[in-house]
């Protein structure tokens, strides 16, 4: 077979991986026939990329996008670099670095709108919307989901309908606008299902959870995020998963069993550092810190809640800092407990 013919056998293969859902299987072959056949195809080396981010690996994403994007934009392939630029964007969220990937979001929209592509406008958008709501811009981020839904309806994308709409619960969570989270929660759920997602049927799973134990039902949470974490680990995708992990963690924590939460909180964060997700990572530590309270070690969970600030300072997600250090104050009685200048990771 000549390499032509080659490039063409791996591409179908990988489209067929793709189409399935079967991202460890197409990031395995991708990697197995190196780095020449991707290289040597726009659309392959993208669905490297998305393997790579739907299994847990940011880091390898980025690192290849970096690599790949000149040959992309030489072979004048628009729809590739559309959709390589959108995945940058999102290999850097996941990594905290979220003013670059403001940018690249920014880049991704404007080659989205000028090309006509409604469908990465619509995901640009929505990606858009999560770098705002981490960052505690509540409004701002409902926004851009709003923006983002309409075109997911026109194009008939069930998927995309079920990321933002799961988006917007979390917002309304954040809010305090319970009723409304779980209204939207429900309806992602139903979307996520109609298309057969796993991976965003678990998300939603993981979204129940959370709702379920600020509404004070600890062992209802316990069952989804359990739930949530096992389909995550059998994608895998070890970031969803340690998240899903540090929401079993808190549950447990509420339901008393502090040695378990103990042990899945500290599983969640091996994951989230293995992977580089810092906010997975911040969020985990700050449960962690109330399980070491729990447990009597006051100084190592003074060590975790120190980290996880400096994590959320980084991001700039205030209102996660804010009350972490607000927790701090009522569980020391002494006042912000923590000196900001000395938080960090």
């Amino acid at each position: 077979m000549d390499f032509a013919s080659s490039v063409d056998a791996q591409l179908q293969r990988a489209r067929r991986h793709a189409a399935a859902g079967e991202w460890s299987d197409a990031l395995l072959a991708l990697r197995e026939q190196g780095e020449a056949v991707a290289r040597a195809h726009p659309e392959l080396a993208t669905i490297r990329a998305e393997a790579e981010l739907r299994t847990g690996h940011p880091r390898e994403a980025r690192q290849w996008l970096t690599d790949v994007l000149p040959s992309i934009e030489r072979s004048g392939d628009r729809a590739a670099l559309r959709r390589a630029m959108n995945q940058l964007g999102v290999a850097e969220t996941e990594l905290g670095a979220l003013d670059d990937a403001e940018r690249v979001f920014g880049h991704a929209l404007e080659l989205a709108r000028s090309d006509g592509d409604d469908l990465l406008v619509a995901h640009a958008t929505n990606n858009m919307g999560a770098i705002a709501n981490i960052r505690g811009r509540r409004e701002e981020a409902l926004s851009m989901y709003q923006l983002a839904i309409p075109a997911y309806q026109r194009l008939g994308n069930a998927a995309g309908l079920a990321q933002s709409l799961h988006n917007m619960a979390l917002s309304f969570r954040h809010l305090g606008q319970l009723d409304q989270a779980s209204e939207y929660e429900q309806r992602a759920m139903q979307y996520a299902t109609e298309c057969a997602n796993g991976p965003l049927v678990a998300l939603a799973w993981r979204g129940r959870a959370e709702l379920s134990l600020l509404s004070g039902d600890a062992k209802l949470a316990e069952v989804g995020a359990e739930r949530a974490a096992a389909q995550f680990a059998k994608v895998p995708d070890p970031i969803r998963e340690a998240d899903a992990l540090r929401v079993l963690g808190a549950a447990r924590l509420t339901l008393g069993r502090v040695p378990d939460a103990r042990l899945v909180l500290e599983r969640a964060l091996r994951l989230a550092r293995e992977h580089g997700s810092r906010l997975v990572e911040g969020e985990t530590l700050r449960v962690l810190a109330e399980c070491f309270v729990r447990l009597g070690d006051r100084e190592r969970a003074r060590r975790e809640l120190a980290t996880a600030i400096g994590i959320f300072e980084v991001l700039g997600a205030e209102e996660q800092r804010s009350e972490a250090v607000m927790w701090a104050s009522v569980v020391w009685r002494i006042g912000p407990p923590l000196n900001d200048s000395a938080a960090g990771s």
